[in-house]
């Protein structure tokens, strides 16, 4: 009989929860109920409006058997790329800090504004302009000290959906910086577009970054590319040097636990060996937490 990828003790790096300004398939309580119900040791809760460090902190007594983390993305809603709140969460907690999504220049230039997606609308302020972390084609002093905090803390800087220009300075400068744990995410999302490219994934791991494919961008309702060129990509780079994470919560797309699932096991049928599958799910998202 083939195998069942076995998702106990795995670790999802990448959920959307509500409260949230976007529509979700579940609030913060519902989705953790779900990832511990299906055996999962560890979830992430990532919000585009909020830092959802409190939100995890106050869930985890309800749920022994699973660690839940937050983490803070830096939209407009927190004040942009803004230090102090940075600052707040790490020390509240916050296991990664996002570089901005739904307000990134970038994202703004591929969907026409801010805060909205191709299916989604947040229901928030939307701009034509956007946050970038550049100015005359070098890093904000801003962007520096808050890569002195992550390295400070030991924590994961994510690069959310800046563009690929960005993303480069930005990962040359927390290395330099000591930053240890970089997570390009989801590089065959629409945002960022060009972070797909093989030769930039290669870049950036040798500058020590690992890339974080997601199931959303093979999912039903965004479909951005296929199993078989995530399962070539990571091949091309080493299963040592990757992560898979759901990215769910959206109410199109399954409970997040159940699409981690799915992407592991598509990953599994296409002939990636099942040892391989355990350590995107499981080795190497928990070495990230150092758990």
């Amino acid at each position: 009989m083939p195998s069942l990828i076995d998702i106990h003790g795995a670790i999802d790096l990448h959920i959307h929860t509500h409260p949230c300004l976007f529509p979700r398939i579940g609030d913060d309580r519902t989705i953790a109920q779900s990832a511990a119900e299906a055996g999962i040791a560890a979830i992430m809760f990532k919000c585009h409006h909020e830092s959802t460090a409190s939100r995890a902190y106050l869930l985890q007594s309800e749920f022994p058997e699973l660690k839940i983390f937050g983490g803070i993305v830096l939209n407009s809603y927190v004040g942009g790329i803004n230090p102090s709140a940075v600052e707040a969460a790490l020390r509240i907690g916050a296991k990664e800090v996002w570089m901005p999504t739904i307000d990134s220049a970038h994202h703004a230039e591929v969907h026409g504004s801010t805060g909205v997606y191709d299916v989604q609308v947040s229901g928030s302020k939307k701009t034509k302009a956007g946050i970038t972390v550049l100015k005359n084609g070098k890093l904000i002093p801003e962007a520096i000290e808050v890569l002195e905090l992550i390295a400070q803390y030991n924590t994961i800087l994510g690069t959310a959906h800046l563009s690929v220009p960005e993303i480069r300075l930005l990962v040359t400068e927390a290395r330099k910086r000591g930053v240890k744990k970089i997570l390009i995410t989801h590089p065959f999302f629409c945002v960022p577009v060009g972070a797909e490219d093989l030769d930039f994934l290669k870049e950036m791991f040798s500058l020590g970054a690992m890339p974080e494919f997601v199931y959303c961008t093979v999912s039903p309702m965004w479909a951005y590319t296929t199993i078989d060129r995530v399962k070539e990509t990571i091949e091309a780079l080493g299963v040592n040097n990757c992560v898979i994470s759901s990215d769910g919560g959206q109410r199109h797309n399954p409970m997040p636990n159940e699409g981690l699932r799915i992407y592991a096991q598509c990953l599994y049928e296409k002939g990636m060996p099942e040892k391989d599958v355990e350590r995107l799910i499981k080795t190497n998202p928990r070495k990230l937490l150092g758990l």
